[in-house]
């Protein structure tokens, strides 16, 4: 039991989430409090996914009609087989978002057969399956229909109690969910992220849970800092370590990208470019510190 009530093995769900935002948080925290394998099919593009979870703890399909790495068409049949390719391998949970949109691409008929076929694939298999939907985008009817293949279950994500929330403030990280969500004053005009200083995570209480948010943090401000990801496997003393190095380079990243802000009309739009390209892959910094605020 993760939060809510207890997912079974061998069967099929549907469920509701508050918001998106909710139910990628529910599975970013399946994803990292098991060994099992986690296969989601996501209306999301991977680049997008980035934002709310691992992308390296799922196995991840983008539901598109694009022909585009990492997608699968919204077509029931290739879903299935795909689904039914790995129910006799392993122990796992499938989550399959988006079945409105399904629906409206290949009717109701054909998306009730597609379940039904699911729950008798999926039983007595360590697999089970999740299929978040909202309630109202169906006709009362076609829903009870639904739910006779699919029962209902309440997946809600657990609380933090109030003695783990005194402890992480005592570790000075009260601030560190508000800091998670990157806001619209943090875009620029062309879209992209700007990037921020956040506080820095003390060795103190460091957890691998901390670093993994933070990580996801510097992925959303569009930062390639894939050095620090090995971390995660790591001993506290031997993460934390690792997460210093990577952290200061983000510090000296943030300060360019400000200089860069500030003086931009004394930069060629190539030079200011190329400048951007290196401050998010965090390469060169000593080059541009040195172009930067050398005399």
């Amino acid at each position: 039991m993760r939060g809510g009530e207890t997912i079974e093995k061998g069967r099929i769900y549907t469920t509701e989430f508050v918001s998106d935002d909710d139910l990628l948080a529910w599975v970013d925290r399946e994803s990292q409090s098991s060994d099992e394998h986690i296969l989601l099919f996501s209306r999301l593009p991977h680049r997008r996914l980035l934002e709310h979870l691992d992308i390296n703890a799922v196995e991840a399909y983008w539901l598109s009609e694009r022909l585009a790495e990492g997608a699968i068409r919204p077509n029931m049949d290739e879903i299935c087989n795909l689904i039914l390719h790995h129910l006799p391998n392993h122990a796992g949970v499938v989550i399959l978002e988006g079945l409105e949109w399904l629906m409206t691409k290949n009717g109701e008929d054909t998306v009730l057969s597609f379940v039904r076929e699911l729950r008798e694939a999926v039983y007595r298999t360590q697999w089970s399956i999740v299929i978040p939907i909202r309630s109202l985008a169906f006709e009362a009817l076609w829903l009870a229909r639904l739910r006779r293949e699919a029962p209902s279950i309440d997946l809600v994500l657990p609380k933090v109690d109030s003695e783990s929330s005194l402890q992480i403030e005592a570790e000075g990280v009260e601030n560190f969910d508000s800091e998670f969500e990157i806001n619209s004053r943090d875009v620029r005009e062309d879209g992209s992220s700007q990037l921020v200083m956040l506080s820095r995570l003390p060795s103190i209480g460091f957890t691998h849970t901390l670093l993994r948010k933070r990580i996801l943090q510097w992925r959303r401000m569009g930062l390639d800092v894939s050095e620090v990801e090995p971390a995660l496997s790591f001993q506290p003393d031997e993460a934390y370590a690792l997460y210093s190095v990577v952290e200061e380079k983000v510090r000296r990243a943030v300060e360019l990208e400000q200089h860069l802000e500030s003086f931009a009309t004394g930069f060629s739009a190539t030079e200011e470019a190329t400048a951007r390209f290196r401050i998010r892959q965090l390469t060169g910094l000593d080059e541009l510190e040195q172009a930067f605020f050398e005399d």
